[in-house]
């Protein structure tokens, strides 16, 4: 189970996030796997909308989903695409990508993988 203050302690011996950015966890329930990545928040929500836009007709959540499992599976050189595909989690489940990017700029987020499910939330301080 992902722990948010393991998570925090982990976090701090990091470098701080460079303004503009966003710090992305992704952690693989299966295999323990716990991938940082900081990203630029423009380039992101860029991303984000390509994704929106690509996903747009088909069950959107299921297949994003299903996306997410599936780069995970690749390994660590496909978190900048998980990164996307949770941004684009989020936007379905928000409504509104002004307010998504809110929430991204307001902490650490993570993209929690389960067997049952695909949780993208903020890392709790």
């Amino acid at each position: 189970m992902f722990d948010d203050a393991a998570a925090q302690r982990y976090l701090a011996g990091l470098a701080p996030v460079a303004a503009g950015s966003v710090r992305w966890l992704i952690y693989d329930h299966d295999r323990q796997w716990v991938s940082v990545v900081d990203g630029n928040l423009v380039s992101l929500r860029q991303d984000c909308l390509h994704v929106l836009g690509a996903s747009a007709e088909a069950d959107a959540t299921a297949s994003l989903v299903d996306a997410i499992r599936d780069f995970l599976a690749e390994g660590t050189d496909r978190t900048p695409q998980i990164v996307a595909l949770s941004c684009a989690v989020l936007m379905q489940s928000v409504g509104d990508l002004d307010a998504v990017f809110d929430r991204i700029r307001s902490g650490v987020m993570a993209t929690l993988v389960y067997a049952e499910d695909v949780v993208v939330r903020p890392v709790a301080a």
